[in-house]
């Protein structure tokens, strides 16, 4: 373990070439997921030592996010950074993003993955290897860092995770035409088409099945949200291109896939999709990777985790409910957090009304919990409430399929 190294003194606004230090970028890491560096994570032991003078050197196998953030230390902030560093620090930027992208605070470097770092003048080599990496992105194992993840027969896991990565290869296909280096733009090409066509294809395979709305609910989500971040990583050449607007204009690309699930997105899931701001100064969710957050709308196994974490006193306990409920009141429309609740009221020895859990509310929190409308939201069953949910999943299908073609690839 080499996690002593990346701890220090702050690093000024601006300490790596006018980004934020590499440093703090770690730090902020370790505040999103302190499992990674503390020991606790059950995958710890699993990531491999690994040798080499670059920060590049250590991403190529599937923790390499991992062994990145492990020899931080190898990039150091920086005035004026050599193309070099620059290429490391790009790895170091990936690392952090996909170490916590699916935390409760996420690090903010999107733009420079995208395009920030992929359009800066540097050498051909540099450029070659941060083109291999990013290539090499499909192969990062990010299940330790998500809870986040649809697995389906046949088509392997499906993530938030995989647009995040499709953003990354459309900056490095436009950088790599940029450069004129056609070849690596085409094999970038390749890849974010042969990504979206397994995305749709599985989403396909869970739609001709009954009985499985839920989980094509959850690819909903997933590919609405990966198309969003194809047309991010486009940028202003998304408007046309090939892959742009999925989510919006997609009835006649990839089967229709991203179409239909984005009519499921704007019809149950929008009110969901927000980025669980009411939890993230709650720290104790931050603990462990079984406690990092599904894709809702159906949380009650995830609610009644919480209710019997064993870690937790009494008033932590009360604590995190406290961070839920305020989320019933400050995002409308949402159903996740009181499905959270619902699970939380179904597991806790003496449910919600616990006096134990009472004697550490706050009076709002206590009057909300008592509130007519959540009361009634976390009386609805489990089964009521999803047998309904697969109902509205059913009668969208329907219409939105019929409206689509089925070819399979993109003009």
């Amino acid at each position: 373990m080499r996690d002593e190294a990346i701890e220090g003194s702050p690093e000024g606004r601006g300490a790596f070439g006018g980004f934020i230090g590499p440093r703090t970028l770690v730090e902020q890491v370790r505040i999103a997921a302190p499992f990674l560096f503390d020991g606790t994570h059950p995958l710890s032991a699993t990531v491999p030592e690994t040798h080499g003078e670059r920060l590049l050197d250590h991403a190529f196998h599937p923790l390499g996010w991992w062994s990145i953030l492990r020899h931080a230390d190898l990039v150091q902030a920086e005035t004026e950074p050599s193309p070099a560093a620059r290429s490391d620090y790009f790895a170091l930027c990936l690392a952090a993003h996909f170490a916590s992208v699916a935390s409760y605070v996420p690090t903010d470097v999107d733009a420079k993955i995208r395009r920030a770092l992929w359009f800066e003048p540097q050498p051909d080599d540099e450029r070659a290897r941060k083109c291999a990496l990013a290539l090499h992105l499909s192969e990062w194992d990010v299940r330790g860092v998500s809870a986040r993840i649809q697995v389906v027969d046949g088509f392997g896991p499906v993530s938030g995770h995989d647009g995040e990565r499709l953003s990354v290869l459309c900056g490095g296909m436009l950088a790599s035409r940029d450069a004129g280096d056609l070849a690596t733009a085409a094999r970038f090409e390749t890849q974010i088409d042969a990504e979206l066509d397994r995305e749709a294809r599985a989403f396909e395979a869970v739609e001709r099945e009954g009985g499985r709305e839920l989980e094509l609910l959850r690819l909903a989500w997933i590919l609405t949200h990966n198309a969003g971040d194809v047309g991010q990583g486009l940028a202003a050449a998304a408007a046309g291109h090939r892959f742009g607007d999925l989510a919006r204009n997609g009835l006649e690309r990839y089967g229709g896939a991203f179409g239909r699930a984005a009519a499921l997105y704007r019809a149950i899931l929008a009110p969901e999709g927000h980025r669980n701001y009411p939890l993230r100064a709650t720290k104790l969710l931050r603990a462990h990777p079984d406690l990092l957050l599904p894709l809702g709308p159906c949380l009650d196994d995830w609610g009644s985790r919480l209710a019997t974490w064993s870690a937790w006193s009494t008033a932590q306990r009360a604590e995190v409910v406290s961070a839920i409920v305020e989320g019933c009141r400050k995002v409308e429309g949402q159903e996740s957090y009181f499905r959270a609740l619902a699970g939380f009221d179904a597991a806790h020895p003496a449910a919600l009304a616990s006096r134990e859990l009472d004697a550490h509310w706050t009076s709002s929190i206590r009057k909300a919990l008592r509130s007519p409308e959540l009361r009634a939201k976390v009386g609805v069953p489990r089964v009521s409430f999803e047998r309904s949910l697969a109902k509205r999943v059913r009668s969208i299908l329907s219409p939105a399929r019929a409206a689509g073609t089925r070819d399979r690839r993109p003009p």
